[in-house]
């Protein structure tokens, strides 16, 4: 640990409310049921909103060069992620066309959909410092994946249309809320790393111990019949 968080009173404060709210959301989740009960669904979101602000503010006091290269190699691949759905999905599109899908499915509306999402089963990066949080990152990635949407960029395209292209990575930064420090200034955010930091319950430290994302391409048929 740095040796100037030992005897920092807000570290210690909020390593504090975290290892309470922690406490209190791996009690929920040892209940049988607890994903079926509105109620105590309810208390993990908020409980989980609440340890997303704590980590954050533990992240700026903490933040290391090893956090900050971690942050800058995520951003990158999610960005390359996020391109190669879309290019995937204009080729998808390309193939059925020139591929003539009316002879396969006749009289179908035919869609492509294709999705980026954080892998809910995958691994989580181990960090030499992780006991300076003392948060049970694992645990925390199992309850977040229970409770939130873990879609992160996504698109759909009728045959016919011109396929959908990325719009929101436009050489803009997405550094808002707890992704505007100035360790990240020299950084383009990308919109998925802004997805998962502020639009989830995700802190910093969470997306850089992510280490497993998908994507998936799906191409739905339907036809109306009348009887």
């Amino acid at each position: 640990m740095k040796h100037e968080l030992i005897s920092n009173h807000e570290w210690i404060k909020l390593k504090a409310k975290l290892q309470f709210v922690e406490e209190k959301i791996i009690h929920i989740m040892n209940l049988d049921g607890w994903t079926s009960d509105k109620c105590l669904y309810g208390q993990v979101k908020e409980l989980l909103h609440n340890r997303h602000y704590i980590m954050n503010g533990m992240f700026r006091l903490h933040i290391t060069e090893q956090e900050v290269a971690r942050f800058r190699k995520v951003n990158d691949q999610l960005l390359e992620l996020t391109r190669d759905m879309f290019a995937t999905h204009r080729n998808l599109m390309d193939f059925l066309s020139a591929n003539f899908i009316e002879t396969i499915a006749p009289s179908c509306v035919v869609q492509v959909e294709s999705k980026l999402d954080v892998d809910e089963g995958g691994e989580i990066l181990l960090f030499d410092d992780d006991a300076d949080y003392g948060s049970d990152f694992s645990k925390m990635a199992e309850a977040i994946a229970w409770t939130e949407d873990l879609e992160i960029r996504f698109c759909s395209t009728y045959i016919g249309e011109k396929p959908e292209s990325d719009n929101l990575d436009d050489g803009t930064t997405w550094a808002e809320d707890c992704l505007d420090i100035p360790q990240f200034k020299g950084f383009i955010v990308c919109f998925a790393v802004h997805d998962l930091c502020t639009h989830k319950n995700y802190s910093v430290p969470d997306l850089l111990r992510l280490k497993s994302y998908r994507i998936s391409h799906t191409v739905d048929t339907c036809r109306t019949h009348s009887v």
